[in-house]
């Protein structure tokens, strides 16, 4: 199947590198090139980061090449994918490991003709999940990096009652590592906690802080205001 890729960053590349031993495949930077005007892709992935332009964006590249299906990789607002009529597929993986994530982790696909390119996802190797509407993967993305800002302003938190006594906060995270042992010889791994090292800084990086600007809730404005307190 001729597949076009638009946004050539750490997503893309990695989507790339998976792709191309089983497709024709054409690349295109960033959505501010065009170098593939009569490529007439097939498949059309969207890569490149949200921003106020994404869905005029989008759209100009579906009128552009009219590709039969479009998958949006990218992190987007609740209610995206279906305003475009795609398939989203939200990455699970680690940064900047994605290539290797995008087969080691079970990957969730959702929305229009979702039932029409799974496939063409299961020939490269991905372990897939299949669901009807996008809606609950959207939330579902935002969800997992929400949960993992406020897990980090929890223990940036946390570091400061710790400091207030001078006690090694390392005793903390020995604490949580025989408190996971337990749970997990016990048979519920579910209670089990996450082990980050603080950084007394203001979060970094393209997912977390960025996602919480992607929805509202309570949670992502009191992360915000959080990481705000850090400069």
């Amino acid at each position: 199947m001729k597949t076009l890729i638009v946004g050539y960053g750490e997503i893309g590349k990695a989507l790339a590198n998976v792709l191309l031993p089983f497709y024709t495949l054409g690349i295109q930077e960033s959505m501010f090139t065009e170098v593939y005007a009569k490529f007439n892709p097939e498949i059309l992935h969207i890569c490149f980061g949200y921003s106020d332009k994404f869905v005029s964006e989008v759209k100009r590249y579906q009128e552009k090449y009219k590709p039969k299906y479009t998958v949006i990789h990218s992190t987007v607002p609740v209610g995206t994918s279906r305003q475009l009529n795609v398939v989203f597929h939200p990455i699970i993986g680690q940064h900047p490991n994605l290539e290797k994530s995008l087969l080691t982790f079970k990957q969730f696909f959702g929305g229009k003709d979702v039932h029409n390119v799974i496939d063409y996802f299961r020939r490269v190797g991905m372990n897939v999940h299949i669901e009807d509407d996008p809606e609950p993967l959207e939330i579902g993305k935002l969800g997992l990096t929400t949960q993992y800002a406020l897990n980090v302003e929890y223990v940036k938190d946390l570091k400061k009652q710790y400091d207030k006594t001078k006690s090694p906060f390392s005793v903390y995270n020995l604490m949580v590592q025989e408190y996971n042992k337990g749970y997990e010889k016990l048979g519920f791994p579910e209670y089990k906690l996450p082990i980050i090292n603080p950084i007394q800084k203001k979060q970094g990086g393209h997912c977390t802080i960025p996602n919480c600007d992607l929805w509202k809730t309570e949670f992502t404005e009191f992360i915000k205001n959080m990481n705000n307190k850090y400069e």
